[in-house]
């Protein structure tokens, strides 16, 4: 039995949800399918300090008036090292979701600085948990500051001028609620419940946050509203009780909590319980003085930021030279790295040049930062940057004999339907398995929807207690199945479950056929509400052998636009616009002068409405439709009357050329 520590920070910045700008659906980029240009932005590290700049992202979160808006990322940090901890939340401790997912961004300062969902928190049924939290939600909005200046004949002039202030204190305040743990009322972190905890004084350096919390008072802290530069310590317990065991969710529940668990406040857990030795997967290294390390043999590359692709390099059997703009796009180097060399390298011990050497010698390992990229090649040059000197090719990484793979289905934002924060396959999870292996999904639901978690090919069975006594029942480890044979679930806000399915050869929940060999392949594995689906919760199972060229996956085209004229052309078209959770899609639409627009509910309780007051469908349902012709050229802006106003909220508009 352990006590494990997380320190885990709220942190607020952009996020991009469709970071390698394809929909593998469609075969189109952001721009076709969405028609909204990438953003440059820049991301900063409040721990760290680390500040990138000129980042593109291709589809980022957006505010109403289409400016890139921040999402809410619960980040890792390492346990501080001084007595005085006042290195804590200085050391990001990034790992990905699901090292074997081809399609996950690098989490930590030279990628996304963290991930959505956030740090899965993992111990066994007998563990207890302390999460020590720092909420640094640090978001502005735009506001005015009057500037005075002194005129020359007395008096003075004063003028408002755009300024950024902080965004009212309610919004920012947050906290962490669990699922599946044991828990006192003080670590429940559900406002407005929470009651002061005794045992956390509030202490003078952080008196200022907490006395700005509307509502608040007192001199103990509460963990139901953690305000802007506050902690809290949460501990939640599993006392041994096998009625813990399984896959949860934890996520903010302060006091906005719908629109911060929406912008991405919202992490997984999973409580592995040893005893069930028929179902469970558990990659961590069993070391008791970091129970939440993994162990590097069931990594990518050993490494829990590794990638499942890996590059193998050959010498060119030929002298060729680079021109000056073949540099171009160049990572950022080191000049000492590059100087011709070990014998240009004065200082460099012998251990640095035999390590250096067999790095060299080395096919799977290249040297990056002498990397330049074209098309599916990579090319590596010589030390002197003037010639290239091995080509490299990206093979597929031997998969592992087990692995967890671990699916959000939420909503993020305006972007709307996500998995694990990002939209469209290609960005989604591809998760890579071998033939062989024992593969442990844990699939959590949360939002305002309804899903289905649906795997082309595979079947599995939702494992549940056994006993027919109540203490029989509460002991028991999962090992009775209580579905039918399943590849299609149902869920919803909040729900989880999690399911195996085994690798050894002639699995008959294992798709293909009786042969491990005839499952290799892409398997699609989405939600199957199909405006979910076609809206981008869309991702894959990647099943492989190893060793296989990664030189990419198969890309579709797109479904044509209904012409309204039996297919055939010629006349005026009709242009479905889906009305779908808070959004219209796509959005903006572009028609031509005599076409139409027909509206399509997907959700519930929407309208379409003229800004100006042209047209208003009224508030309808799902399966309702309204069409509106659009006989001249123009821009309609639009909004739903519930949820959005003329240039704010649910809002989108119709050009018409």
């Amino acid at each position: 039995m352990a006590n494990i520590e997380y320190w885990i920070q709220l942190e607020n910045r952009p996020w991009d949800v469709c970071p390698n700008n394809i929909d593998r659906m469609t075969g189109q980029n952001l721009k076709d399918l969405e028609g909204k240009d990438p953003a440059t932005t820049s991301l900063s590290s409040p721990g760290s300090g680390v500040v990138r700049s000129n980042v593109t992202m291709y589809r980022p979160l957006r505010k109403s008036d289409s400016s890139v808006d921040d999402a809410l990322i619960l980040r890792r940090y390492k346990p501080p090292q001084k007595p005085d901890q006042s290195d804590a939340w200085t050391q990001p401790d990034d790992r990905k979701i699901n090292p074997w997912d081809l399609n996950e961004p690098d989490p930590t300062d030279s990628g996304t600085m963290g991930t959505i969902p956030g740090p899965v928190i993992e111990c066994n049924v007998g563990d207890s948990v302390t999460v020590h939290f720092r909420n640094m939600d640090m978001r502005t909005q735009l506001g005015t500051k009057t500037i005075c200046f002194p005129l020359p004949f007395g008096g003075e002039i004063c003028i408002p001028i755009p300024f950024p202030v902080p965004i009212a204190i309610e919004k920012r305040t947050h906290s962490l609620h669990p699922h599946g743990f044991v828990f006192e009322p003080t670590s429940d972190g559900a406002f407005p419940l929470s009651p002061p905890d005794p045992a956390q004084p509030i202490p003078a350096s952080e008196a200022a946050a907490w006395a700005g919390v509307p509502g608040f008072t007192g001199s103990l802290k509460k963990g139901d509203r953690v305000p802007p530069g506050g902690t809290y310590t949460y501990t939640w317990n599993t006392f041994g009780w096998p009625t813990t065991a399984g896959v949860w969710l934890y996520h903010d529940h302060s006091i906005c909590d719908e629109d911060n668990v929406e912008h991405g406040a919202i992490g997984i857990i999973f409580i592995h319980n040893p005893a069930d030795t028929q179902q469970e997967v558990d990659i961590r290294a069993g070391n008791p003085q970091d129970p939440s390390q993994l162990d590097p043999n069931f990594l990518p590359g050993g490494s829990p930021n590794g990638s499942p692709v890996q590059l193998f390099c050959f010498p060119l059997p030929f002298e060729t030279h680079v021109l000056p703009f073949d540099l171009e796009g160049l990572p950022s180097i080191d000049p000492m790295s590059m100087g011709g060399g070990t014998q240009a390298m004065p200082g460099m011990s012998q251990a640095k040049k035999t390590k250096r050497a067999k790095s060299e010698a080395d096919a799977a390992s290249p040297e990056m930062a002498r990397t330049i990229h074209r098309d599916s090649f990579t090319l590596e040059l010589d030390e002197k940057m003037l010639a290239i000197r091995r080509f490299c090719i990206p093979r597929y990484r031997t998969p592992p004999t087990k692995a967890l793979y671990l699916q959000l289905f939420h909503s993020l934002g305006d972007a709307g339907m996500c998995i694990n924060g990002r939209k469209y396959l290609g960005n989604t999870p591809t998760m890579v398995a071998g033939t062989s292996t024992r593969m442990r999904f844990g699939v959590v639901g949360m939002g305002s929807d309804v899903h289905t978690f649906h795997i082309h090919g595979h079947r599995w069975v939702i494992p549940g207690p056994h006993g027919n006594t109540p203490a029989a029942t509460q002991g028991s480890i999962m090992d009775t199945p209580v579905s039918q044979f399943e590849d299609t679930r149902i869920f919803g806000p909040a729900n989880s479950f999690v399911f195996t399915i085994q690798g050894q050869a002639g699995s008959f929940m294992r798709a293909g056929g009786p042969t491990q060999s005839q499952a290799i392949g892409e398997w699609h594995m989405h939600c199957h509400v199909l405006a979910h689906m076609m809206t981008g919760m869309m991702g894959s199972l990647l099943i492989i052998n190893g060793g296989e060229l990664a030189f990419g996956l198969p890309v579709g085209v797109p479904c044509p636009m209904d012409m309204g004229t039996g297919g055939m052309g010629g006349g005026p078209k009709t242009v479905t616009v889906h009305i779908v959770d808070f959004t219209f899609n796509p959005d903006p639409v572009t028609i031509n002068a005599g076409d139409s627009i027909l509206w399509q509910w997907d959700a519930d309780n929407h309208s379409t409405t003229s800004d100006t007051g042209i047209w208003d469908s009224g508030v309808f349902n799902t399966g309702h439709t309204f069409t509106r012709a659009f006989p001249t050229a123009g821009t309609f802006p639009y909004h739903c009357s519930i949820h959005g106003s003329p240039g704010a909220g649910m809002h989108s508009t119709v050009n018409v050329v």
